[in-house]
């Protein structure tokens, strides 16, 4: 999955990204492997994506979004 696929308020935490395709300043934000992303909403014309990325709110393309791959957290998971 990634990380366009995620639904509103839904958590996610990054498994693969393809660092020479991304920007150096969003991997200097945090956005790396392990990093725990969730998804805030979308543009009214749908893009660009807004994420939470540790205590930064970014704004994504959907072409950058697609570059990153994520595994959905289930909540559950993380009150243990």
């Amino acid at each position: 999955m990634n990380l366009k696929e995620l639904k509103e308020n839904q958590t996610a935490i990054i498994t693969h990204c393809e660092e020479e395709q991304l920007p150096l300043k969003l991997m200097e934000m945090g956005c790396v492997k392990g990093a725990e992303i969730r998804f805030l909403s979308r543009a009214p014309l749908g893009t660009p994506l807004y994420y939470k990325l540790g205590n930064t709110r970014i704004a994504l393309g959907k072409n950058i979004a697609d570059k990153i791959e994520v595994k959905v957290v289930d909540e559950d998971e993380k009150t243990l």
